[in-house]
């Protein structure tokens, strides 16, 4: 009698992690959200973006250097700006 509790206590632990594979989903899906996308942009120098929603869609954004680092002689690291990238995040 205990091997047969034992087995459907084994074979209902199975179906519960077969089901809850199947009927997980991201949360922002299951509220009808959309997903995040990141895109960059290359610019010489600093640009601003917009943050705020733009169509359905909250953006923001990041300025990031884009640095050319070199090693002196005397072992020191010495870096500068060659560019600027803009990323935008948006979800």
């Amino acid at each position: 009698m205990t091997s047969l509790n034992s087995t459907f206590a084994i074979a209902a632990a199975a179906l519960t992690i077969v089901g809850s594979a199947f009927f997980s989903g991201d949360a922002a899906y299951a509220r009808g959200g959309k997903g995040v996308f990141i895109q960059d942009y290359q610019f010489a120098k600093p640009m601003h973006g917009y943050s705020g929603y733009s169509n359905a869609y909250y953006c923001d954004y990041q300025r990031l250097p884009n640095r050319k680092c070199v090693i002196n002689a005397n072992g020191t690291e010495t870096c500068r700006i060659v560019g600027w990238t803009l990323r935008e995040m948006c979800q």
